[in-house]
């Protein structure tokens, strides 16, 4: 199902401008994508028809799989020529009121400024700001048309060039079915083009991180992934509905512009009959731009979050536990202490590891869950600073832990989503070594008296042991 703001976009208008396509269009209340289960993907909406692009684009997601809340996104402070400012207002969301969040997936669509240096365009810097952010807020970023090449050459220094003249139609594009996004096409793909500019097959062909997936003979550059789909460039308009290449013809027809018919898009060169040719290669992009590239990364994702707070929650039943067997006696102990203590606990770790036995308790779960709560307790100690006695309550005492609990889970998931799950691929002995090597870290910190000149401080240095900690256990858990 596909979830969009209340009123935009209404189910009954997408069903009867395409009827029998698949999935089922809801609503959510304008601001309250949070309270929506499902994927979440914004929508930086740059072309002049709004409601048009709009309406597109809930064609190709809203039967793409699973639950999908899309939410319409604008650069703040323009304002806009073919849309009412007050559709805009009602149905479009700051980027600013997005940007502490982490998503799914961003699609930025193309804009009608190709004749401009990208560096004219007036919103060029705050698109910069959010093609930055998205590489670390977003798990696939698809580009579209003129954002395909704004984003190429942001990112990556790649040019544009001006065409003598437009490129125009319907283009069948190769399809390298091998890559996710590409499951189940033939060896061939139709897509719509309409643009004055192109970028050169050998300047994308010269980035070693950027792989050509689809180009075509006749109209270049198609498809172009980054760093297994993080980032997507497509060079066309595979969301264009039916009638969409033919009111640009008689617009510009209209305008007096210089235009053919587009190429491959009227069939026998009869202006009354579409060839749809298109419409299943789109639907079926981005069923796997939805399915292949984000979905199992959310999954991932989701699996790592629900583990990080079954070990969290196993580890305040102790501290809850012990609190109310010792009371917060920890509180007199000096940030210095508590660092001790945790290398006492993960120097431990490592003499049984080294040795390859215990005489006692060879188990070290019990250890990385006492790092933990030790790093827990030293980023209480820091906030607080320490006392001459049980000077909290055990009801304080526990909420402070459940703050830096919740600080810790999301550290977790903006480094799990820039590292793709990296520390999965990690041995227990080395998240040892690292905590290790965190508490000297922290030991030399507390010396310098916390005057680092280019550091992290020792909070910092209390979360990471505090999430290598977490890890080990998952994967001791996994072990079992």
């Amino acid at each position: 199902m596909l979830f969009l703001p209340t009123s935009l976009c209404a189910a009954s208008s997408i069903s009867a401008f395409v009827p029998n396509e698949s999935g089922v269009v809801a609503e959510y209340a304008r601001g309250h994508w949070r309270d929506v289960p499902g994927m979440k993907v914004l929508l930086l909406n740059l072309m002049p028809e709004k409601q048009v692009t709009e309406r597109d684009i809930a064609r190709m997601l809203r039967g793409a799989g699973p639950d999908i809340v899309l939410v319409p996104m604008k650069i703040s402070g323009q304002t806009y020529k073919n849309t009412p400012q007050e559709h805009m207002e009602a149905f479009y969301t700051d980027f600013e009121q997005v940007e502490d969040e982490q998503w799914d997936g961003l699609i930025v669509t193309g804009a009608p400024v190709e004749h401009l240096p990208f560096e004219e365009v007036r919103y060029w810097p705050q698109l910069c700001h959010i093609m930055d952010w998205a590489e670390n807020h977003v798990a696939s970023t698809l580009y579209i048309c003129w954002a395909a090449q704004a984003a190429l050459y942001h990112r990556h220094g790649v040019r544009k060039n001006s065409l003598p003249t437009k490129n125009f139609g319907i283009y069948t594009y190769t399809a390298a079915t091998t890559h996710p996004l590409l499951h189940g096409f033939a060896e061939t793909l139709l897509m719509p083009v309409s643009r004055h500019t192109e970028v050169c097959v050998e300047d994308v062909r010269g980035v070693n991180a950027l792989q050509v997936i689809s180009d075509s003979a006749d109209a270049g550059i198609g498809i172009v992934c980054e760093d297994n789909g993080r980032s997507v460039y497509v060079t066309g308009h595979l969301e264009y509905a039916r009638e969409r290449l033919g009111f640009e013809y008689r617009r510009d027809l209209a305008k007096g512009r210089p235009i053919t018919a587009p190429a491959n898009y009227y069939r026998d060169g009869a202006p009354e009959e579409i060839d749809f040719a298109w419409r299943d290669d789109a639907l079926r992009f981005y069923h796997n731009w939805i399915n292949n590239v984000i979905k199992p990364h959310t999954m991932d994702c989701e699996r790592t979050n629900q583990q990080f707070e079954a070990v969290m929650k196993g580890c305040r039943e102790i501290f809850v536990k012990k609190l109310h067997d010792y009371g917060t006696a920890w509180r007199i102990m000096r940030p210095e202490s508590v660092t001790d203590q945790i290398y006492i606990k993960a120097n431990r770790i490592r003499g049984i590891q080294v040795k390859g036995h215990a005489e006692v308790d060879e188990d070290s779960s019990g250890d990385f869950q006492a790092i933990i709560n030790y790093s827990i307790i030293g980023l209480i100690q820091l906030e607080l600073g320490y006392g001459e006695e049980s000077d909290i309550a055990p009801a304080e005492a526990t909420a402070l832990y459940d703050k830096y609990a919740a600080e810790a889970l999301a550290l977790m998931k903006r480094k799990n989503h820039d590292y793709d799950e990296a520390w999965r691929a990690m041995r227990i002995s080395s998240y040892t070594d690292l905590i290790l090597m965190k508490v000297f870290r922290t030991k030399q910190i507390e010396e310098l008296k916390g005057k680092t000149l280019i550091s992290e401080g020792v909070g910092a240095n209390y979360m990471d042991m505090l999430n290598y900690s977490v890890f080990a256990l998952i994967k001791l858990s996994e072990q079992a």
